[in-house]
C-alpha cells in the first residue's frame, strides 16, 4: 500500500482546520489591564468573544517580575463559559514593583487546545 493518494487529503484536512483556527482567532480577543501606581500595580486579564455563540475557554496568567529585591513568577490557570459579545474578566493580580523592577505579564487563551487569542505587557527597570 502506497501513501501517495492518502497525502493529498491529509494536507487537504490540515488546511481546512488551519483556516478554521484562523476564523475563530478573529473572533475572540484577550488584552491584559494594567491599572495603578507603580508600587501598588493592579494586572487584570481581560476577554471577549465576538463570535457567533458561546465557548469553553482554559487561560494561562504568567507574570515574572525581576529586580534588586528578587525574582519572583506566578501562574494562573482557569476555565469559563464566555457569553456572546461579554467582556470577562478571567484573572487580577496584585503587586509591588520598585522603580528599578522588570515585569513580563503574558496571557494566552485556548478553545479546545488551541490557541485563540494571547496578549504581553512588558515594564522595564526605569519606571519612576
Amino acid at each position: 500500500m502506497t501513501l501517495r493518494p492518502i497525502i493529498p487529503s491529509i494536507l487537504l484536512l490540515l488546511t481546512l482546520n488551519v483556516s478554521g483556527i484562523n476564523t475563530l482567532q478573529s473572533k475572540m480577543k484577550a488584552w491584559i489591564e494594567l491599572e495603578g501606581e507603580i508600587s501598588n500595580l493592579s494586572v487584570c486579564a481581560k476577554f471577549e468573544n465576538l463570535g457567533e455563540q458561546t465557548v469553553t475557554i482554559d487561560y494561562l496568567l504568567k507574570t515574572e517580575k525581576k529586580g534588586r529585591s528578587g525574582n519572583s513568577s506566578t501562574s494562573q490557570r482557569g476555565k469559563c463559559i464566555s457569553q456572546i459579545n461579554k467582556i470577562l474578566s478571567l484573572s487580577e493580580a496584585r503587586m509591588s514593583l520598585s522603580t528599578k523592577d522588570n515585569l513580563l505579564v503574558r496571557l494566552y487563551v485556548y478553545h479546545n487546545k488551541q490557541l485563540v487569542a494571547q496578549d504581553s505587557v512588558v515594564l522595564h527597570g526605569d519606571n519612576e
